[in-house]
């Protein structure tokens, strides 16, 4: 967990494989001192650089990365509102590490306590939001493994919300990169939470944890972690033009090195890589002939970016479509139609479903029994 200090005055769509082993082609060698580290890009899912990134970590306060997920999931769902006022238990108060300094009693908005737990990282702040949206923080930890089940984060194990040390609780940098990649894709409003730069509660002014925000104009979130067993923990993420990295360092030697560490691997991929973009999500990619249906033509989009990460010099990948010879009405709206497949120098690398963005119902009778001749002899 972060040493505890107040300083004075942080898609597909999408469900991309973090794990990719078509991340890029070869790249100059690059150590870290760090145990573990991984970075990925968020637009195309790929990852860029990997050192022992399935290594099992203390996440340290990185925890707190799926208890904010978890509050987005919340606050989507309806149940809870930002404005909702919460009554400090005495657990949550008593919390040590990195604070906010809640008192028992105290009444705070689900924002403040939202603030609290990415900007500052408050455990305070954690175990009071936890028990706002769950009762109790181990059912609150039930939601968050039932989370990371369904996230794919198959190295993952909470223990509780906040980080603190605790038995068997792990995570690897695969898996956290993942996790900043779907929290920043469901959750955008996440982004902006962790990017904030102070955090103030009863005139105590604290530091955002992320000491390289306002420091490096690419940075803008997300989330830091200390512990004593596991070293220096850093997930952080940038953008530089259209492109946007995920950097997960765990286990540096100190608080400046998990920094240094990630600035560089950040230096590294947005300077040895670019993106090819075919198409997003929801971009009309082409438009089919249809026969025996009310409408000509059927427009269809890709359910998945179209977008693949190359190692600067390297070969552009192609795009290859596989459609059915004919399209017969009736359509549905969202029905698959076909695939888009995209190859570069070593293989495929990814390939996403092409679907109906309209239904097309069949015809009248006229044309039915027109296209029906016609395809005797098509």
């Amino acid at each position: 967990m972060e040493r505890w200090r107040v300083w004075p005055i942080a898609v597909l769509l999408m469900v991309l494989s973090v794990c990719s082993t078509h991340a890029a082609t070869q790249a100059p060698v690059l150590q870290v001192d760090a145990k573990a580290a991984v970075l990925l890009d968020a637009d195309s899912g790929q990852v860029l650089y990997d050192q022992n990134g399935a290594m099992r970590i203390a996440p340290a306060s990185l925890t707190k990365l799926m208890t904010v997920y978890l509050a987005y999931d919340t606050l989507r769902a309806g149940t809870v509102r930002l404005d909702e006022e919460v009554s400090v238990s005495q657990q949550a108060s008593k919390m040590g590490g990195s604070q906010v300094f809640l008192k028992t009693g105290d009444r705070v908005s689900v924002e403040k306590l939202l603030q609290g737990v990415a900007i500052v990282s408050g455990n305070d702040a954690t175990i009071a939001l936890a028990e706002h949206l769950a009762g109790f923080p181990a059912a609150f930890v039930t939601r968050m493994n039932a989370k990371a089940s369904e996230l794919g984060l198959g190295d993952t194990r909470f223990q509780n919300p906040h980080g603190l040390s605790a038995h068997n609780q792990y995570s690897t940098a695969r898996d956290m990169a993942r996790l900043a990649l779907y929290l920043i894709k469901d959750h955008p409003a996440a982004l902006e939470l962790h990017s904030m730069k102070t955090f103030e509660y009863n005139k105590i002014r604290q530091q955002n944890r992320n000491l390289l925000l306002g420091k490096d104009p690419r940075v803008d979130g997300l989330k830091t972690g200390w512990l004593e067993e596991a070293g220096y923990h850093i997930v952080l993420t940038g953008k530089e033009g259209e492109r946007r990295l995920i950097v997960v360092v765990l286990g540096a030697r100190n608080e400046r090195s998990r920094h240094e560490i990630a600035v560089r691997l950040l230096n590294y991929g947005f300077k040895n890589f670019h993106n090819v973009v075919f198409f997003r999500p929801g971009d009309r990619v082409k438009n089919l002939p249809v026969w025996k249906g009310a409408e000509d033509l059927l427009a269809i989009s890709a359910k998945r970016p179209g977008i693949v990460t190359v190692r600067n010099g390297a070969p552009e990948p192609t795009l290859a479509y596989q459609l059915p010879e004919k399209v017969i009405a009736p359509i549905s709206e969202g029905q698959k139609i076909g695939e888009a497949v995209i190859t570069a120098q070593d293989g495929e690398v990814t390939r996403t479903d092409l679907v109906a963005m309209s239904a097309v119902p069949r015809g009248g009778l006229m044309r039915w029994m027109l296209h029906s001749f016609l395809l005797l002899f098509n």
